[in-house]
C-alpha cells in the first residue's frame, strides 16, 4: 500500500507489519527543522495522524514565521494553553477555542505562512464567513488572542487581526416578564415538576447553569448558596462519561448566599418530597435539585422546550429562559430593592457595588427576597 499523500513537508504515514508479531502498525515519518527524519509507530490510523500532526507542530515551533504555518502556530498555541500550569481558562472556554481553531480558522487560513497573514486576508475570511455576526466576532476574537502571543514572541511585528473590521452585532434585547406575567406563569405551572425552577429563577435571578448545578447541600432554610454551575464538557476536560460537570461559576460573586422567601422555601420542600418519591436505585445524579425523572441533569434544550410550554400554558408571550434573570432584576427594581443589592443577587461583581454592599448585606438580601416574592405571589396560600 502506498503512503498517504500530503502536501510537501507534512510527513507520511505508512502501513507496516512488523515481525514476528504480525500485528499491523503504522509508521509515521516527519522531517524536522534540523533536517533529520523522525520515525514513530502507532497502533491505529487515528493515532498515527495525531502523532504526525504533533511532530509537524513541534517542528514548526522551531521555524521562523516565514516558514511556520498559521495552522501550526494555532495548534501550538492551543497546546500551550492546555499545558500551562497557571492557565485561567475554563474547560468550556478551552473547548470552544479548540472548536473554532480546528473547524474554522485552520481550514480557512491554516495553510498560509504565519508571516503572510495580513489584515486583508483576515478581512476577506471574515467577510466570507456565513455564520451569525456574533459567531464571526468569536472567530476573530480567538484569532486575535492567539496572534497577541505571536507578537509577544516576536514572530509577528504586529497583530493583523486587531486591524480588521468585524461585522456589526445588534445587541440582543432583554424581554423580561412583567410582575403580572410572572404571577400567571407560576400559577399556571403549580404542581408541575419544574414549577420550583421557574420560581427560584424569578426570586434569585440566578443563571441557568447555576440553577441546574444547584445541589440540595446548597439549599438552606432561607437561602441558596451558589457554589458551581452545570456544564457539558468532554471527558478529557473534566466531564464525566455522560459529559456533565459542575464547574466554578461564570464570575466571582461578592455574595454566594442568596436569600429566598418563606414561600419559595415551601415550594423547594415540596419539590424535594416529589423527588424522593421518584427516586430509584438507578439514579445517577442524586444530589442535584433539578433532575429528570431518571435522575439525570437537565439538558439546556429540554429546559428551553419546557419553558416554552410553560409560557404557552400561562397564556403569555414565549420568552428565553434567560429572560427570567432579567425579569428578576426588573421586578426587584420595581419593588424598590436598592441597586447594589440587586447587583449582588445577580452576581454582577463591580468595585462600586462591592464598596456599597456593606455590613447589613444579609438583612438587605432577606428584605429583597421578600419584596420580590410579594410581587410574584398575589396572596399567601395557606398550607
Amino acid at each position: 500500500m502506498r503512503p498517504m499523500r500530503r502536501p510537501m513537508g507534512q510527513g507520511t504515514i505508512v502501513p507496516w507489519t512488523p515481525t514476528p508479531t504480525g500485528q499491523k502498525r503504522w509508521r509515521i515519518a516527519v522531517t524536522m527543522a534540523d533536517g533529520k527524519r523522525v520515525w514513530r509507530v502507532a497502533r491505529s490510523p487515528r493515532e498515527a495522524e495525531r502523532i504526525r500532526r504533533q511532530l509537524v507542530d513541534a517542528r514548526e515551533l522551531g521555524l521562523d514565521s516565514s516558514r511556520q504555518t498559521v495552522a501550526g502556530f494555532l495548534r501550538s498555541w492551543i497546546a500551550g494553553l492546555r499545558g500551562a500550569r497557571n492557565a485561567s481558562i475554563r474547560p468550556r472556554t478551552m473547548q470552544h477555542y479548540e472548536m473554532i481553531v480546528e473547524k474554522h480558522l485552520v481550514p480557512a487560513l491554516g495553510s498560509l505562512p504565519l508571516s503572510a497573514l495580513t489584515p486583508a486576508r483576515i478581512q476577506a475570511y471574515l467577510d466570507a464567513d456565513d455564520a451569525a455576526p456574533r459567531t464571526v466576532h468569536h472567530h476573530r476574537a480567538v484569532l486575535r488572542r492567539a496572534l497577541n502571543v505571536a507578537v509577544r514572541e516576536r514572530r509577528l511585528p504586529y497583530n493583523p487581526a486587531a486591524l480588521v473590521q468585524p461585522p456589526r452585532v445588534d445587541r440582543e434585547k432583554a424581554d423580561p416578564l412583567t410582575a403580572d406575567e410572572a404571577r400567571r406563569l407560576l400559577e399556571a405551572t403549580t404542581g408541575d415538576r419544574l414549577h420550583a425552577l421557574w420560581r427560584l429563577a424569578l426570586v434569585t435571578g440566578l443563571r441557568q447553569g447555576e440553577l441546574l448545578g444547584l445541589a440540595w447541600a446548597d439549599v438552606e432554610p432561607s437561602a441558596v448558596v451558589v457554589r458551581a454551575q452545570l456544564q457539558r464538557l468532554a471527558p478529557d476536560q473534566g466531564g464525566d462519561v455522560n459529559g456533565w460537570a459542575r464547574t466554578p461559576t461564570k464570575a466571582a460573586r461578592t455574595v454566594d448566599s442568596i436569600a429566598i422567601d418563606a414561600g419559595t422555601s415551601v415550594v423547594l420542600a415540596d419539590h424535594k418530597r416529589r423527588q424522593a418519591v421518584e427516586r430509584s436505585p438507578g439514579w445517577r445524579y442524586w444530589g442535584l435539585v433539578f433532575v429528570t425523572e431518571r435522575g439525570d441533569p437537565y439538558h439546556p434544550s429540554v429546559i428551553r422546550n419546557r419553558f416554552r410550554e410553560a409560557c404557552e400554558a400561562a397564556g403569555i408571550r414565549v420568552r428565553r429562559f434567560h429572560d427570567l434573570r432579567h425579569s428578576s432584576a426588573a421586578i426587584a427594581k420595581d419593588a424598590g430593592v436598592a441597586e447594589d443589592v440587586r447587583q449582588a443577587r445577580l452576581g454582577h461583581n463591580t468595585t462600586a457595588m462591592a464598596r456599597r454592599y456593606g455590613g447589613s448585606s444579609a438583612e438587605m438580601d432577606r428584605r429583597a427576597a421578600d419584596a420580590i416574592a410579594s410581587e410574584l405571589v398575589a396572596r399567601e396560600v395557606a398550607r
